[in-house]
């Protein structure tokens, strides 16, 4: 064997490391804002979102319609703040899509058209099969099993009540019970940066579930016992066949028009 040059320095064995599953994932920051720690271990939530809650609120009051003009003063009036805060939140609100901020009018609540609507639950559909996939093959793990029964079992009882856009809100529940589960805190993210809730009255309001929500809750049932068996595939089809149902839905309930 050939001996190592002379002056030649030796080579040294590169160590390979093994990648850390282990550590902490820092989840991305929310499409309302960092929320700031509070004494007790809480968050206050950001002015951003107190506005985002405030307009929701006065949609379901009547307060607020889809196209009418949000007066600044009237929600700094509910939050108790200057108005010039709140119009820089009605900004920020309108980057996310959810408000528009016309040179007539000011800030209005965006109108969604059927295209909008359908093309959401499409996008929205596709992301959250990432949950329900990354849910499935970590179902073994801790408490993860009792977390998805909980979440069914509001999904079961929203059933019960009078339709409202709160049967979405379980739904929704259950879905960033999956993601955290998954580790995909990003998947929660894009949800509410589509403006989630503010979607699901749309769809509360289109959608006849006096008549389709027994097919909802089996729908989402079947899903949910296909992640507890950790067959992820059974369970990311159930989604995209639930999302493709729920977009038949709105195509033959709406006749081409949307509402609030």
């Amino acid at each position: 064997m050939a001996g190592r040059k002379q002056g030649a320095k030796p080579r040294l064995k590169r160590q390979q490391q093994a990648p850390a599953h282990d550590e902490r994932r820092t989840p991305p920051m929310s499409p309302f804002g960092a929320p700031k720690e509070i004494e007790g271990g809480g968050q206050k939530t950001t002015l951003v979102q107190s506005v985002y809650q405030v307009l929701m609120q006065g949609l379901d009051e009547g307060v607020f319609r889809p196209g009418q003009r949000i007066k600044a003063a009237e929600l700094a009036k509910r939050l108790g703040l200057s108005r010039a805060p709140v119009r820089e939140a009605l900004h920020v609100l309108a980057g996310q899509g959810l408000v528009e901020m016309l040179p007539d009018k000011g800030a209005i609540l965006r109108v969604l058209s059927l295209h909008d609507v359908i093309e959401i639950y499409d996008i929205i559909g596709r992301v959250a099969a990432v949950g329900v996939v990354g849910a499935a093959r970590r179902i073994n793990e801790g408490d993860n099993a009792k977390r998805i029964r909980a979440a069914m079992d509001k999904i079961h009882a929203a059933g019960r009540e009078p339709p409202s856009y709160r049967f979405y809100l379980a739904l929704n529940d259950l879905h960033y019970v999956f993601n955290d589960i998954a580790e995909r805190p990003y998947v929660s993210y894009l949800m509410r940066l589509l403006n989630v809730e503010y979607w699901n009255r749309y769809l509360a309001a289109n959608i006849d579930l006096v008549r389709h929500m027994p097919k909802y809750v089996d729908n989402y049932r079947r899903m949910t016992e296909a992640v507890l068996a950790g067959d992820w595939r059974a369970g990311e089809a159930m989604i995209i066949s639930h999302c493709e149902w729920s977009v038949s839905l709105l195509l033959e309930t709406t006749q081409g028009e949307v509402r609030i």
